[in-house]
């Protein structure tokens, strides 16, 4: 769990890093001169250098622990980003941002208690090998349809519930080659190590979609909710991985993850709405400050060159102060 958590944190900063430099990018440049002007930018690289150490760091725990108990720690990521953009920007966190961390940290503590700490090696059979990336990339599918034909906040939950999926099933995927490397490291050579990556990058895509809908609350709460559920389930039917079967610590275990759930969706409002009034003020007051640009930190951006989200009639009303 050490592991998982430093990996989180890692990812966390890295992605923190990462945007900070790239909004101190020049507007209107050309893509390719985005690339060259990260590229030259020792902050940039610091942070692609995290993000792959906390990416590592989240693989190395699978190895070692059940999909049910490592995939929630993930959550923590939120709590470091929101630190993070506060430390960046100097300033300190508001009630709703400070209660949001308290509910994520609960509910995980109580969670990660609850549920059986140690499960048996991952076995697969030939016919759950293609069922279960068949039947995953088919929900993904599903949850694309249904955005397709779906106002703005249908499109931010249906994308970012598809983004979960496809994540969670690339780290069961993840733990099932990584388990088999331990014996013979050359079963990471597989078809299924494709397959998984395919997948990864096919939601991370999925999900920056999410993002453009202008419903960011909706879509990262659905997103950081579906993920570690979609890995929960995935775990228990294809793994065999255990839930609490004892009645007080299947009650600590759901109520631990509700309080969590809820955490989250605190956190991503309360830092969505201080994102939007920050970024109002920079648009009356000129360039982006030093805050605004750690304000970002916690915002995932959007897809690079893509424009901006159109209005629509369901989109979110601004959050007064």
């Amino acid at each position: 769990m050490i592991i998982a958590v430093v990996g989180a944190l890692a990812v966390a900063a890295g992605a923190a890093l990462q945007e900070r430099a790239a909004v101190s990018a020049p507007f209107g440049i050309s893509q390719v001169h985005l690339v060259r002007h990260l590229m030259r930018s020792r902050r940039w690289l610091l942070g692609l250098v995290l993000t792959g150490v906390g990416i590592g760091g989240h693989m190395l725990a699978l190895v070692h622990a059940p999909l049910i108990l490592i995939q929630p720690i993930q959550t923590t990521g939120l709590l470091f980003a929101v630190v993070l953009a506060a430390f960046f920007g100097k300033r300190r966190l508001s009630v709703a941002q400070v209660l949001g961390c308290l509910a994520v940290t609960a509910g995980l503590i109580a969670l990660l208690t609850a549920l059986p700490m140690h499960a048996g090696d991952p076995v697969l059979t030939g016919r759950e090998t293609v069922l279960m990336p068949l039947v995953c990339v088919g929900a993904m599918l599903m949850c694309v349809l249904v955005a397709r034909f779906g106002g703005a906040s249908t499109r931010a939950w249906a994308f970012a519930l598809a983004g979960g999926v496809g994540f969670a099933v690339t780290s069961a995927l993840a733990r099932f080659v990584g388990v088999g490397m331990l014996d013979d490291p050359a079963s990471a050579l597989r078809p299924l190590t494709v397959l998984a990556l395919v997948i990864g990058l096919s939601g991370g895509m999925i999900v920056q979609n999410s993002y453009r809908t202008g419903h960011f609350t909706l879509a990262y709460a659905t997103l950081m909710i579906s993920d570690p559920m979609s890995a929960a389930i995935l775990g228990v039917v294809f793994f065999g991985e255990r839930l609490p079967d004892d009645p007080l610590a299947a009650t600590v275990a759901v109520a631990g993850a509700l309080v969590c759930a809820v955490g989250v969706i605190t956190l991503a409002r309360a830092t969505h709405a201080r994102g939007r009034a920050t970024g109002a003020a920079a648009v009356n007051t000129g360039p982006p400050t030093a805050e605004v640009r750690a304000e970002a930190a916690a915002t995932p951006p959007p897809i690079l060159g893509s424009e901006p989200p159109m209005a629509d009639e369901d989109a979110e009303e601004p959050v007064s102060r």
